[in-house]
């Protein structure tokens, strides 16, 4: 046994990512570090006892060349004799309708993919062939390649086909339906060096420096105590094919010039061992961040009142006397637990609500998840829109929003319902509601308006003010929709990043 397997027998061992009988399905693109998983753990197979099947997820981006990806993958699973899930997405149309990039689109598609896979193989009364094969139809094939007509292809313990019922494993491999699938990914120790640069530019906190976790949930990641060039040269070494996915070398996505430019000037100029140094500080970052988090954590049992379903109340004096980082802990768990996720929420979030406690009575800040906190007498109120009951009843537009880099002479839309706006002069995080007392806009010689008497000047009906949807930072109105943007928010000389916001159908608040 070489010495890249051995590490990723001590990393499984060590984090506890198997047990002997589990079902585990890999993520295969065709590419080396997944080709190395996928080969690594069929030759765990044994000792593990271990049921694997293997999903490729094709995007439906990169035409021939992601057509011949499933064609290898799917002849690489003929050969190492692993059941092979081809499944088709619409990475590009899902991105456009979502308001996402196609990066960020391909991740929610491909995971969505394998969870559902890892539900189905659960929810059957066995644990799976190892010789059928899926495309986005969920085309499948028999053991000759034969494709069946519909549904999916049955086998007895003898390995006949069976017409009805969910696939079935014989008695070689027991029943395993109370084992939990586990997904298998193939991220290695580069990725998590550029992971965790990635989120320290984005300013993420200790959460986000500790990078991509060993396990989370089903998904396990074997790979990460070894790097690509370990990998390479292990499947050099062991005779090994893979293919290579011409994305991976495009400048069009953050990770790749971080992987490409970043990370090899860094080790070239500044210090040849700065990836290694890089994934220790994210080791520190996770024991430090699993530490002030349960601190975050008591002092909420302590203090924290809890007034409704969806609101908090905490008191000022006595977060004040806690040392920063844990009013910052204490903070960010309040918004993740009325959020139910932390995707959106950053660093800002947490500073704006922090920031209450040195301000008057009354002051208030938009938070993502239409969340709110309001400055009161002696504590700061974090949940639901407080004061947004009078938006429920107005039929608000859908505003899809997106950011991306501004090229000069670049045309604006002429859609009077889609407007850019300069991204670096956002504060906070734009809401879409209806007006409230201090709404102001900026006009075009850098004073600010109030919005009510813009509404006045405007001549818009009293009884319809109520009823005009804001895109807005706070206080300060971006947009008027239907009306005027605000001029601070136009795009510059200095721009770089535009926030495009379109305005759409109405929904109801």
């Amino acid at each position: 046994m070489d010495e890249a397997e051995q590490r990723v027998r001590r990393t499984i061992e060590e984090y506890h990512m198997l047990d002997p009988g589990d079902r585990v399905i890999a993520a295969v693109s065709g590419g080396a570090d997944s080709v190395c998983l996928l080969t690594l753990l069929c030759g765990m197979k044994k000792d593990w006892d271990l049921k694997l099947m293997a999903v490729h997820v094709h995007h439906g981006l990169r035409g021939q060349e992601a057509d011949r990806d499933a064609d290898f993958v799917r002849a690489l699973c003929e050969e190492l004799e692993v059941t092979c899930h081809i499944i088709k997405v619409d990475v590009r149309k899902y991105a456009s309708e979502n308001g996402m990039s196609e990066e960020e689109a391909g991740r929610y598609l491909r995971y969505e993919a394998l969870e559902r896979e890892a539900r189905w193989w659960e929810d059957s009364d066995g644990c799976g062939g190892e010789d059928w094969d899926c495309d986005g139809g969920r085309q499948r094939r028999d053991g000759e390649g034969r494709d069946c007509d519909g549904g999916r292809q049955r086998r007895d313990g003898e390995g006949r086909d069976c017409d009805s019922g969910r696939q079935r494993c014989g008695g070689e491999t027991g029943d395993c339906r109370n084992k939990r699938v586990k997904i298998a990914v193939a991220h290695h120790s580069d990725d998590q060096a550029e992971t965790i640069l990635h989120n320290l530019f984005r300013g993420s906190g200790l959460g986000g420096l500790k990078g991509i976790s060993y396990v989370r949930g089903r998904i396990i990641r074997p790979l990460l105590d070894i790097g690509r060039r370990d990998i390479v040269e292990w499947l050099e070494e062991n005779g090994c094919a893979w293919v290579q996915d011409s994305t991976n070398s495009s400048g069009h996505y953050t990770r790749n010039r971080i992987r490409s430019n970043l990370l090899p000037l860094i080790e070239a100029e500044v210090n040849q061992g700065a990836a290694g140094n890089i994934l220790r500080m994210g080791k520190l970052a996770s024991q430090a961040d699993e530490y002030l988090r349960a601190q975050g954590e008591c002092w909420i049992k302590g203090h924290v009142v809890r007034d409704g379903p969806e609101h908090f109340l905490i008191p000022c004096d006595l977060l004040q006397a806690e040392p920063e980082i844990i009013r910052a802990y204490v903070v960010m768990e309040l918004l993740k637990r009325l959020a139910g996720s932390a995707r959106d929420l950053g660093l800002i979030h947490v500073q704006q609500v922090l920031a209450l406690a040195g301000r008057p009575v009354g002051k208030e800040v938009d938070l993502p998840y239409s969340l709110m906190a309001r400055r009161e007498y002696r504590e700061i109120s974090v949940g639901r829109s407080i004061l947004q009951e009078k938006d429920k009843e107005v039929c608000l537009p859908q505003v899809r929003m997106c950011v991306f880099p501004y090229k000069k002479g670049s045309q604006f839309p002429k859609n009077m319902y889609t407007k850019w706006f300069d991204c670096d002069r956002i504060e906070g995080t734009p809401v879409v509601r209806t007006r409230r007392p201090g709404d102001y806009i900026t006009l075009a010689d850098g004073s600010h308006k109030a919005l009510k008497r813009f509404m006045i000047d405007e001549k818009i009906p009293r009884q319809l003010r109520d009823q005009v949807p804001l895109l807005t930072d706070g206080s300060h109105v971006m947009w008027i929709i239907g009306y005027r943007i605000s001029e601070f928010y136009k795009i510059g000389p200095d721009t770089t990043k535009v926030l495009q916001a379109e305005a759409g159908g109405r929904r109801k608040e």
